[in-house]
């Protein structure tokens, strides 16, 4: 209990000195201090107040600047969807306008080698005509050339159907 009463114990004059070097301490800063700290905290809450206007002022350009990318997207793919298709039927159209070119060249190609054909057969008929006339006539010239009994004619008859076979 010694202890506690003790403590309890006070210096009244020191109590009183600090609570006087508070108040003055006090008084003092209030004078001189009080009014510039606080304009200081309403400048800084006000240019916080502004700060966060222009952030939200950004923050909705930003928005809208988005927003103007997104529909320039859309509108350059639905473009670009749309050039693709465009193409896409171009080259139909010239693989068409192709396959018909090539049809026609074939067409033409075919027609060329059946007049070709049909000018090599007139000309084999006509050297087969001649071929087969100049043997008739060398078959004629040797018969009538020699005299000759029915042995000697199936002869020259066997010998030019050979030569018509080899030919």
């Amino acid at each position: 209990m010694e202890g506690i009463a003790k403590a309890l114990d006070l210096d009244w004059g020191i109590i009183l000195t600090q609570v006087i070097g508070f108040l003055i301490a006090l008084w003092i800063l209030k004078l001189f201090a009080w009014k510039p700290l606080l304009k200081m905290l309403d400048d800084r809450k006000q240019k916080i107040a502004g700060d966060i206007g222009d952030a939200e002022k950004i923050k909705a350009e930003a928005a809208k600047v988005l927003d103007d990318y997104k529909a320039q997207l859309r509108n350059i793919d639905a473009e670009a969807r749309t050039r693709i298709q465009e193409s896409v039927a171009e080259g139909s159209k010239i693989a068409a306008e192709m396959r018909e070119h090539a049809r026609e060249e074939a067409r033409q190609i075919l027609a060329k080698a059946r007049e070709d054909l049909d000018r090599d057969i007139a000309k084999a008929r006509v050297q087969l005509r001649d071929d087969v006339v100049g043997m008739a006539v060398k078959a004629a010239e040797k018969i009538i050339a020699t005299k000759l009994n029915e042995a000697e004619q199936r002869r020259l008859l066997d010998d030019f159907l050979k030569e018509v076979d080899k030919g």
